[in-house]
């Protein structure tokens, strides 16, 4: 789960599990599903959106992989559950709104309630092996969506913030203004004098962290909304693009096909279209 380019089409797993010691990655990741975390050894650090924070063992998260995202630091020593889900499973669920919307507007979700974690830590082996050696998936799936249901009626709206790192740099604090004002007009003058810095060490220092210019990070953080809005809402391309921070159709179209591969209207299409028949899948009674 590791890329080398800074701007590449979004990989796409699937329904996947992985346990595994994790690789460091040396630049931003992302791709179109929604992802499940659990440390069972270890500790780590991921870079993701505006901010770095730190997993500790026990500790369940779940965010949308479309959001950029780096692991930036973990032991020699570490064992890691890792489950991707496609966007439109996880969709079909319906589940509860506050933490669906949450999480499609960029948060990673930590369920750190300690009562959990001792079943968490037999489950998520278990959906790891099951998923590794048996054909159907339903009753993994079936688990899944109960657990996140939990984790949903545990989950206060808006205010679910991961736990951070020590860390707050003069990088965290750009990354936090673009999250902040993507919607408007922005240049690396404006965001470095946000954080009051000079424009080229500003960019250095953003490059280093996050491994993006400032300007990616931003095409890239606004083609994510803009992929929110297409799934979740009716809204026009035209109106998704404005609200997504485009000044133009043509300047939206270049940056979506260059984070996604795909047109808009391929990527409402291909997720409505399965977000229809998932849902009658995924529930029926095995």
């Amino acid at each position: 789960m590791q890329t080398h380019e800074p701007v590449v089409t979004p990989a796409s797993y699937g329904l996947s599990s992985w346990r595994c010691l994790p690789e460091l990655m040396e630049l931003p990741h992302r791709h179109t599903e929604i992802e499940l975390n659990l440390l069972l050894e270890g500790e780590i650090v991921y870079a993701h959106r505006d901010r770095l924070v730190r997993l500790a063992p026990g500790q369940l998260a779940i965010f949308w992989a479309a959001i950029p995202h780096q692991l930036v630091e973990r032991p020699n020593v570490c064992d890691f559950c890792i489950f991707t889900v496609p966007l439109e499973m996880f969709l079909a669920w319906k589940l509860p709104a506050p933490l669906v919307q949450d999480l499609l507007a960029g948060e990673m979700v930590i369920d750190a309630e300690p009562a959990n974690a001792p079943l968490d830590r037999l489950m998520l082996p278990r959906w790891h092996d099951e998923l590794s050696t048996r054909a159907e998936p339903l009753v993994v799936l079936k688990e899944m969506e109960a657990r996140l249901w939990r984790l949903a009626w545990q989950h206060k709206p808006g205010g679910a913030s991961a736990p951070r790192a020590e860390s707050h740099s003069a990088a965290e604090r750009m990354a936090h203004f673009i999250v902040a004002h993507y919607q408007t007009p922005l240049t690396v003058n404006a965001v470095a004098e946000a954080v009051g810095l000079h424009p080229n060490y500003a960019a250095t220092a953003f490059k280093r962290t996050f491994g993006l210019t400032i300007w990616e990070y931003t095409l890239q953080y606004r083609v994510t909304q803009a992929q929110r809005l297409l799934v979740t809402t009716d809204a026009s391309v035209l109106d998704v693009a404005l609200q997504s921070g485009f000044g133009s159709l043509s300047s939206f179209y270049a940056a979506f096909q260059r984070f996604t591969g795909a047109t808009p209207k391929d990527v409402r299409r291909t997720v409505k279209g399965a977000l229809r028949t998932s849902h009658h899948r995924f529930h029926q009674t095995p």
